[in-house]
């Protein structure tokens, strides 16, 4: 009687301890298809604003170019008041790049509130969360601080303009009349002044950077979409 006693015990107590692990068990498996579920939703949002990205990051990197452009012809020694008009008329030289300077702001709202609520959790593939990190941290603190540093050569430029060449800095900014007699001006003032010379060079330099660093948050977003694209189509 006791054998039997036991044997019917260690039989229940078998089934409940194998209904809880199978329990258990779907339980991790509902989980896991849920958290599958989640990190595809996840993944397609970051592929959606990584798309809005590169379209923005290219007209960024085409404007940055130009302006960069802008300056070197400035600065030429070779290009004369004539070439500067010709180049302004085929848009190849803007004063805008000169006494202004262009942001960057990329899309980044879907990546900051997947931070911000946890959710990179779901994000398993540890390539993508090192470039997703490189390129909306790193790349992108890297060509914030050279526009500073840009903006920061722009501020000596214009008051070096204000106190030095006031007349030219007003024609410039506010008189399209007699353009051709602004740019020869222009020109002149500063070829032949090395403190002006030296403050633009500061914003090329500034500029060069700036551009290095849209390459490399450009490198960073082709790796992001490949591996978005490959972790969708498992």
């Amino acid at each position: 009687n006791m054998k039997k006693y036991l044997l019917k015990y260690s039989l229940e107590f078998l089934v409940i301890v194998m209904g809880i692990s199978v329990s258990f068990y779907l339980d991790k498996i509902r989980k896991d298809l849920d958290n599958d579920a989640l990190s595809t939703i996840i993944y397609q949002n970051l592929l959606n604003e990584i798309n809005e990205i590169e379209k923005y990051a290219e007209e960024r990197e085409f404007s940055f170019i130009k302006d960069l452009e802008s300056l070197n012809a400035l600065q030429n020694p070779i290009i004369s008041g004539d070439s500067l008009i010709k180049l302004e008329k085929v848009k190849k030289f803007q004063l805008a790049s000169f006494l202004n300077y262009r942001g960057f702001s990329p899309p980044n709202s879907v990546y900051n509130s997947i931070v911000g609520d946890g959710s990179l959790t779901y994000i398993k593939n540890i390539d993508l969360k090192k470039e997703l990190n490189e390129m909306h941290n790193v790349h992108y603190y890297f060509i914030n601080e050279n526009i500073k540093d840009e903006t920061d050569a722009r501020k000596k430029i214009i008051r070096y303009f204000q106190t030095n060449y006031p007349k030219i800095y007003l024609n410039g900014q506010f008189n399209h009349q007699r353009e051709n007699e602004f740019y020869y001006k222009l020109k002149d003032f500063v070829d032949g002044d090395l403190t002006l010379k030296a403050y633009i060079y500061e914003k090329q330099v500034a500029m060069r950077l700036k551009n290095g660093g849209l390459k490399w948050y450009k490198e960073s977003l082709s790796k992001i979409k490949n591996l978005l694209m490959i972790e969708l189509s498992k």
